[in-house]
């Protein structure tokens, strides 16, 4: 083979230990010799050569005794002159784990820095400026890691989620070669990790924590078994000059940083060499270190950095990249990167992950005694399981129970998708193939593959695929990428009743058993609804036609899972101090376990309404009126919150609830209620005032209906972490959507009275942002600023308050069965927006300007269709006569609605992209003011506009 230069080395692995060191270089495929240093080198490290699959890697070691950023700078700047085409670094060793209730940190655990917020996934505490009175400001940011690394990072997130991590696979491969590396490399007994309060310190006369009492230890629960370890945390890392070795200290800056753990030497390499920073957890940073875990803690991140580098592609590069940041835009990259944005997938760990945490131990395990399941998990054939189930049964939690089940057994690659009608897109067939297919393509992941698929992005025309059968070829065309031979491909989807057309999305995913030789698994989970019924009878009649595959089918009945409900609810109640040491403990479990019957959300409901409870007379009273099924259960906490509201507090829950279905109405934008919403909501409800923290106070009024999700959307430089407020099942969301329609013989919740006329109410709330939100005002000098080049600002909400007032401009007629007091608040309403529309010009003008320059400079031809359904709605208005429609209101309304949107139709025809002309102006036009102020916004910005018939 021809001798290697110092220019065929491509990628750097940089430790400060010793015993880093060591198990950096035993990841290594192969040692190569080491190079000789060039004529006059003032380079003083010592390196240590070899290859990881593709890769040729340099491994530096700090100085022996030597730690800290300067050192490591040092270290880089060396060995950046002597390998000069290095493209990406990770820097690998034992970090200082800062545990939480968020983030379960436990030692040997591997955290690696990616980015958050403004930072880019390593902090220096330690570096900044000292005010007045003694307050610490942090100053600067370090550099994120480079854009190939976080493509990286997506994709090795990506595989670990469908096959799980080879983390202790490789560990094993690693003693395995060096015999001698067990004594230290190996993983320590459980018991040796204890996490002492913060408050505790270490006895300084002890070496060990032999004699540190037990019950100053923090009880943990155990970790399900079923779950691969270690752990991996994605995050923060806090670096600085000193060691942290203290609890109080270590929880203080976790908490003002959201730091996931502490080390050394990443602020010093992090803006010279861009790299990511991968920490195995040998402590707790507290007084009570300990040399036990240090070794297993260095082997979990070297083995991470192995297995992250064998998902990289190699490269060779004819020019240095160092001086201009790491290379991130070669053609490959870029590629997959148009394709990965194309597919725009749905955030599909999360789910995984949230549903996994409601299995409790043992409670899905009566699944795995079943025929049909025991058939679908170990045949190597094709077939077909359908899970069905009684809303609330649990569905949902054994389809994550047994994807986990498929990854832990590594009995192939699985593929899933959760769809929910909760919001953000995820009840479109479009958008499960969507996020499918992205999963199959970091499966399969080659160029070529990738390749084809940016054929069909080009040919498709859009900037994100919508078209089902486009999708579906793509699906079936990426599946031939998989070999004929192997273990099966599983794809798994959750929630089929949740899909605008579940019966599509199966049929098409059936279809596809034929794109591949290889046995494929398909699991689907839905309540049991006939037309789905039916799609599954259909395909038993045609299975001699889908490679013979079997279609099983399993319905969850209430006997299945009675027995671990029951356990869930005594849990639950053993949690509740003021109710388990007394006698209703027994009878809160007897009582709740019966009515809910196998119902795992009816008996999660319960325990939460019974655990807001002031008394223990009010929870017998509850008990001696338990609600039948989940419908009254949901009319009796919505009456119990009720009961306890202050009128305040009681808009603001309306409010709320106006709010959460952001789907009904929102075309652009946000698919579920977060805190920026919700702040603009409040402020509306409440004059203006702010309030402290929208999402805890959405909590705080709406708990047990509402939940709170944390998703993650990796984007193409940073990872976004945000809150999402949402209904706790889609059952509450169908109550909800129901209440909109009176029935005389089923009362509606006051909360829920607001939603007969919710258009109405929703268009208020985006007449007082375009009127006094500072957000508002803040978007339109900025697109005057910057010549109207617009991006998408989840920050000013202009999407989610346009739509809402279209949709209250697209109103035909005032819903029947309106009380007195409906039709009251109805006039008052479309006054308000009469005001809005002919007197508040100003106001009125901010929000026209606005949507003028977005849509002209997109070349958008909605705004004139939304215009023009708004006329014909109005005119609809008009020639309707009788009834609710002899209101003043409700005729003022129309008739604004004809004079403003038929000069608006004038000018856009006259000015923008519309689809037809409207030459002619309105009678009237040039006399008046408000007319004549639309056409001078249309001209000046008709010059944006890309598209003109």
């Amino acid at each position: 083979m021809a001798s290697r230069s110092r220019d065929d080395y491509t990628a750097a692995c940089i430790c400060a230990l010793p015993l880093e060191l060591a198990a950096a270089c035993a990841m290594l495929d192969e040692r190569h010799d080491p190079l000789p240093l060039e004529p006059n080198s003032r380079d003083n490290n010592n390196y240590v050569l070899g290859r990881v699959k593709d890769h040729n890697v340099v491994v530096a070691c700090l100085p022996y005794g030597v730690t800290g950023t300067v050192s490591a700078a040092r270290l880089v700047n060396q060995m950046l002159s002597t390998f000069r085409y290095i493209k990406f670094g990770l820097m690998i060793g034992i970090g200082g784990g800062a545990p939480s209730s968020a983030n379960d940190i436990r030692l040997g655990d591997i955290v690696v820095g990616s980015p958050r917020g403004l930072h880019g996934g390593v902090i220096q505490y330690d570096f900044g400026k000292t005010l007045q009175h003694g307050r610490f400001e942090r100053t600067g940011m370090l550099n994120k890691p480079p854009e190939v690394l976080l493509t990286a990072l997506s994709n090795i997130q990506a595989r670990h989620y469908m096959e799980g991590h080879k983390i202790e696979t490789t560990i094993r491969e690693m003693v395995a070669k060096y015999p001698l590396m067990g004594f230290q490399y190996a993983r320590p007994a459980e018991e040796t990790d204890r996490l002492y309060r913060s408050d505790y310190e270490h006895p300084e006369s002890q070496a060990t924590c032999s004699s540190c009492g037990s019950e100053q230890a923090v009880l943990r629960p155990l970790r399900d078994s079923k779950v691969m370890q270690p752990y991996i945390h994605y995050g923060l890392i806090a670096s600085g000059d000193q060691v942290v070795k203290n609890g109080g200290m270590r929880d203080k800056l976790r908490r003002e940083l959201d730091v996931l753990c502490f080390e050394m030497e990443a602020a010093g390499l992090v803006d010279s060499f861009p790299c990511l920073v991968i920490r195995g957890i040998s402590d707790y940073a507290d007084s009570h270190k300990n040399d036990l875990w240090q070794g297993y803690a260095a082997a979990t991140a070297a083995a991470y950095a192995k297995e992250l580098m064998q998902v990289m592609p190699a490269e060779r590069s004819a020019h240095s990249i160092f001086g201009k940041g790491v290379d991130s835009t070669t053609g490959a990259v870029d590629v997959r990167f148009r394709v990965q944005e194309w597919l725009s997938p749905a955030s599909f760990t999360d789910d995984l992950y949230n549903h996994e945490k409601e299995c409790m131990d043992g409670s899905c395990d009566w699944s795995l005694a079943k025929y049909q399941v025991q058939t679908f998990l170990t045949s190597r054939a094709s077939n077909i399981l359908r899970i069905g189930g009684a809303p609330g049964s649990g569905k949902s939690t054994l389809t994550a129970f047994l994807i986990r089940n498929i990854i832990g057994s590594s009995t192939g690659p699985v593929i899933y998708f959760f769809c929910k009608d909760t919001g953000e897109g995820r009840s479109e067939p479009f958008q499960a193939l969507r996020t499918l297919l992205s999963q199959l393509l970091v499966l399969v992941d080659g160029d070529h593959l990738y390749g084809s698929m940016d054929k069909l992005r080009v040919q498709s025309g859009q900037k994100h695929a919508k078209s089902v059968a486009t999708l579906l070829g793509a699906f079936q065309h990426a599946l031939t990428f998989l070999p004929d031979a192997g273990l099966p491909f599983w794809v798994v989807i959750d929630g089929l009743d949740e899909c605008n057309n579940g019966c599509l999305l199966a049929a098409a995913l059936a279809d596809s058993l034929n794109a591949t030789r290889r046995p494929f698994k398909l699991l689907f989970a839905s309540r049991e609804e006939p037309d789905i019924l039916d799609v599954f009878r259909r395909l038993d009649e045609q299975v001699a036609t889908l490679k013979h595959a079997e279609v099983l089918e399993l319905s969850i009945l209430p006997s299945y899972v009675r027995r671990p409900v029951t356990a869930y609810v005594k849990q639950r109640i053993s949690q509740i101090r003021h109710i388990k040491t007394t006698a209703l403990g027994p009878e809160v479990i007897v009582e709740v376990a019966a009515a809910a019957d196998g119902s795992w959300l009816y008996a999660r409901l319960m325990i939460d309404e019974i655990q807001r409870l002031p008394s223990a007379a009010s929870v017998v009273r509850h008990l001696r009126a338990i609600p039948g099924g989940l419908v009254d259960l949901y009319r009796t906490i919505f009456s119990t919150l009720e009961n306890t509201f202050s009128s305040v507090e009681l808009n603001f829950s309306q409010q709320l609830f106006l709010w959460i279905d952001l789907q009904d109405f929102v075309q652009v934008g946000r698919g579920e209620l977060d805190a920026e919403i919700l702040d603009i909501v409040f402020q509306a409800a409440d004059s203006g005032e702010k309030v402290f923290d929208p999402i805890e106070l959405a909590k705080a009024l709406c708990a047990p209906l509402v939940a709170l999700r944390t998703i993650h959307k990796q984007g193409h430089n940073s990872t976004e972490t945000a809150v999402r407020v949402t209904l706790v099942h889609h059952t509450a969301m169908q109550f909800v959507r129901q209440s909109a329609e009176r029935d005389p013989l089923s009362p509606t919740p006051t909360i829920l009275k607001p939603q007969v006329l919710k258009a109405l109410y929703r268009a208020r709330t985006a007449v007082w942002y375009f009127s006094n939100s500072d957000k508002a005002t803040s978007l339109l000098h900025f697109l005057t600023a910057n010549r109207a080049r617009y991006y998408y600002s989840k920050e000013s909400c202009y999407f989610e308050m346009a739509y809402a007032l279209w949709d209250a401009f697209f109103l035909r007629d005032l819903p029947a069965g309106l009380d007195e007091s409906d039709l009251e608040s109805a006039s008052v309403l479309m006054n308000e927006l009469t005001d809005f529309l002919l007197s508040s010009r100003e106001h009125c003008l901010k929000w026209i300007e606005i949507a003028t320059i977005i849509n002209y400079e997109g070349g958008f031809k909605k705004l004139y269709g939304n215009v023009c359904a708004t006329l014909m709605a109005a005119q609809e208005s008009l020639d309707k006569r009788g009834g609710q429609r002899s209101l003043p209101a409700y005729k003022d309304f129309a008739v604004a609605r004809m004079q403003f949107f038929s000069d608006y139709a004038y000018v856009i025809s006259t000015t923008g992209p519309a689809d037809r002309l409207q030459r002619t102006a309105p009678d009237g036009f040039d006399n008046r003011p408000l007319a004549l102020d639309l056409m001078r916004i249309g001209r000046r910005w008709a010059h944006l506009c890309s598209v003109r018939v």
